[in-house]
């Protein structure tokens, strides 16, 4: 029961690589290969763009709301700082007492 198993699946090796050397002839593996990655190529940049979409949406929604009031703040206390400095900076004089 083995050899005759061995022997059908053999055959069926043997018709699939006279199936493939043919349709190479022809240069259609290359053509239908091709024709599969272009496909796959579009499926993962559509499902690309989808992530991209579902992220910038989360951003907007989630992140720059509580984001921006943190950069404002950020914002408030350089500029606080560096006015202060800027005063003790025009105010400094060392030889005057």
């Amino acid at each position: 029961m083995s050899s005759s198993f061995g022997t059908d699946r053999s055959s069926r090796t043997t018709r699939l690589a006279r199936n493939i050397a043919e349709a190479d002839r022809k240069g259609q593996v290359f053509e239908s290969s091709t024709l599969v990655n272009s496909q796959a190529k579009a499926k993962i940049q559509s499902i690309g763009d989808t992530a991209l979409g579902f992220a910038g949406a989360y951003y907007e929604d989630h992140i720059q709301p509580v984001a921006s009031s943190y950069v404002e703040w950020a914002s408030n206390v350089r500029m606080s700082l560096r006015e202060r400095m800027q005063k003790t900076i025009d105010n400094y004089r060392p030889f005057d007492k």
